[in-house]
């Protein structure tokens, strides 16, 4: 009876601790679902009065059961009230948004047009209401109440109208200044220039303080629009002040930079010097100033917007360089206008010298910010861009072909020195291009050699986007000698023109070997440039039939044989079935159509051709072949009887059944001994 007790109470300690575990375990899960820090605690303090035996199992279960309901309805309460304070959010940041942009606009947008506005007030007001040194002065004081009533009544009360009326005063100082220097003339450069240096100095200097990008754009608006009225410059002194004054007023902004805003700053005063280099350069122009002032001018904007593109390296944002290639493009091509079109460029030598000195001042700018970026910065390869460009449109438009050639080749030899990199393909390809046009140009002169030798010598630096290359060297050189050959060879010497299809297809020819030999280029797809080459090739063969000369045509059958036995193979992806009967083909066309004077060296053509198609079939044993040579040896055969024999004299009669009659031996020959061959094999079998 004791042993059965003991073992009842044995069972029920397991069970016990097996319904413990089990709770212990639910604890667990419900600690671990939980997202509640004070349910978290409370799940591990009877997850404790378990273990020490305050609370029995199943008191913990049922607690741990109304508590999780509890937990749930208080989550879903919280999850609720989450939702719905999202959804309040959402929308006052809808209607804050809205509200921005309409402040925005109503603010900035409107306070900059008021702001230019006023100072466009000022400028027609000083230039054309104004006299003497009072009138002068006046303005000055105009804009410096205008800053001061702003910075100290309405800086405290209205901080962003305060930076507008500021922004027009400062602009209003510019205007006062140019027109006490240009129409006043009032005060000289010299002061002018301190003037300006002051005013921008202390505007920069407070538009960072402040953080105002209105501030700052208005006050360089007012700068530049103080420019618009200027209807002639008198001097050239008077313009070089004028485009220093400009320069350092573009210096000071680009090293005195606000915080905020930079970007768009910066954007908008690419865009103001842009818009007015052109028209200065335009007023400039109409005053027929000296072109060399001119490439002075334009070379300070360029020189502003590589310093500016400089200074932003180190950021992530793009848009500014951007913005500034975009820029010095335009700046590059009114360099290219001043040194063409200018009516000083009617004169070879001041053309000569203002391109010099354009091509000198460009390089040694580019030059001195490409080595000043950063060396692994691919963005400095654009100074190699530019005095690409410059050295390019202005060679081009040379009065001397010394100046051409050796701008324009040295520029095409430093950019394939550099090919290899890849912030240079695309210049490589321009370059090459170009080359191959200042040939096609020039090619009334024996020069345009020198532009194809150096296509020709451009070849050994082809690694990238080889079939572009190709086809371009190809075309270049073929263009160039159809340039030579109608206009120049013919004109000057009495060329025969038929001569340009033997030797183009002979130059397509050897490109095509040569491009499909050189050691860099093996491992290259060269069967698109392939392809391409063997039909202007095709081209050429049967264009050669308007020369109307049987010499020409006996060459083209000459070299065309040849090409065919070469190119058509599998070493360059171009292997064709029955290249023999092709070949034969090609030799019956040339034949018939090569102008020859009697019919009976056709006929001699044609049976030796046959005889080639019969004895080819018997070396590689295609029947198609053999029959073929046949057919067309029966033609010839017909030919003679009925047409050769009553059109030839007795003597080429007599050659001409001679040597068909000798070829139609041979023939019979090759059969005699085809057929014994046939039989012994049958013999010994």
């Amino acid at each position: 009876m004791n042993h059965m007790e003991h073992k009842d109470i044995a069972g029920w300690e397991n069970k016990e601790r097996e319904y413990m575990q089990r709770v212990r375990n639910m604890l667990n899960l419900l600690m671990e679902e939980s997202e509640d820090p004070d349910y978290d605690q409370y799940l591990a303090q009877m997850a404790r009065d378990l273990d020490s035996g305050k609370a029995s199992p199943w008191q913990v279960e049922q607690e741990a059961q109304r508590s999780y309901q509890q937990y749930r309805q208080r989550m879903v309460q919280q999850e609720m009230a989450r939702i719905h304070a999202l959804h309040r959010q959402q929308l006052l940041t809808d209607t804050k948004s809205k509200r921005n942009m309409e402040f925005r606009v109503g603010v900035h947008i409107f306070g900059f047009l008021g702001g230019v506005f006023i100072l466009a007030a000022f400028v027609i007001f000083g230039f054309n209401f104004l006299d003497g040194l009072a009138q002068g002065l006046c303005l000055y004081g105009i804009a410096i109440i205008f800053v001061v009533l702003s910075e100290l009544l309405l800086n405290r009360k209205f901080p962003a109208f305060s930076r507008v009326i500021t922004g027009i005063g400062i602009g209003g100082m510019y205007v006062a200044n140019f027109v006490n220097f240009l129409v006043l003339h009032t005060i000289n450069g010299i002061a002018a220039l301190i003037v300006t240096l002051l005013i921008a100095a202390g505007t920069f200097l407070l538009s960072k303080k402040k953080e105002s990008a209105a501030m700052r754009i208005i006050s360089l608006a007012g700068c530049y629009i103080s420019f618009l009225p200027v209807e002639g410059f008198e001097t050239e002194f008077a313009f070089l002040v004028s485009a220093l004054l400009l320069l350092v007023i573009n210096t000071f902004s680009i090293f005195i930079r606000n915080q905020k805003h930079q970007t768009f700053i910066d954007s908008i005063h690419i865009f103001l010097n842009v818009l007015f280099t052109m028209i200065l350069t335009g007023v400039a122009w109409a005053e027929e100033l000296e072109s060399a002032y001119l490439v002075l001018f334009v070379l300070t904007a360029f020189i502003f917007c590589n310093i500016l593109c400089f200074r932003r390296r180190d950021e992530k944002e793009n848009i500014v360089f951007t913005f500034g290639c975009i820029a010095n493009g335009i700046y590059l091509f009114l360099l290219f206008m001043v040194g063409t079109v200018s009516p000083e460029m009617a004169d070879s030598q001041m053309k000569l010298f203002v391109h010099l000195l354009t091509e000198v001042l460009i390089g040694a700018v580019c030059g001195i910010f490409f080595f000043l970026w950063n060396k692994e910065d691919g963005r400095k390869w654009a100074q190699v861009y530019y005095v690409a460009g410059v050295y390019f449109i202005l060679s081009s438009n040379a009065e001397f072909p010394l100046e051409k050639i050796i701008v324009s080749l040295a520029v095409f030899f430093l950019i394939k020195i550099f090919a290899d990199r890849k912030e240079m393909w695309v210049l490589d390809c321009i370059a090459t291009a170009w080359i191959g046009i200042q040939g096609l140009w020039i090619s009334d002169n024996w020069y345009c050699w020198l532009f194809s030798a150096a296509l020709i010598l451009a070849i050994l630096k082809v690694r990238r986007i080889h079939i572009y290359h190709e086809l371009v060297i190809t075309f270049g050189i073929l263009m160039v000698w159809w340039s030579q050959c109608n206009f120049y060879l013919y004109n000057k010497f009495d060329f025969d023109r038929g001569w340009f299809y033997p030797v183009s297809a002979g130059g397509l020819l050897l490109l095509f070997l040569l491009f499909n030999h050189l050691p860099w280029l093996r491992d290259k797809n060269q069967k698109p440039y392939n392809i391409i080459n063997v039909i202007f090739m095709t081209i050429f063969y049967l264009g050669v039939w308007w020369c109307g000369s049987y010499i020409i045509s006996s060459i083209m059958m000459v070299l065309g044989t040849v090409s065919i036995i070469i190119i058509f193979r599998e070493r360059y992806k171009m292997k064709l079935p029955k290249k023999q009967l092709f070949l034969a083909g090609f030799l019956v066309y040339f034949s018939l159509t090569g102008h020859y004077e009697s019919p009976v060296i056709v006929s001699i053509l044609l049976m030796m051709i046959a005889l080639l198609c019969v004895g080819g079939g018997f070396k590689l044993r295609d029947k198609t072949e053999r029959i073929c040579g046949l057919v067309l040896a029966f033609f010839v055969c017909i030919k003679l009887v009925v047409y050769d024999f009553r059109e030839a004299e007795i003597f080429y009669k007599m050659i001409v059944f001679l040597v068909v009659g000798a070829i139609a031996l041979i023939i019979s020959f090759l059969y005699i001994q085809l057929e014994k061959n046939i039989g012994n094999q049958e013999n010994v079998r």
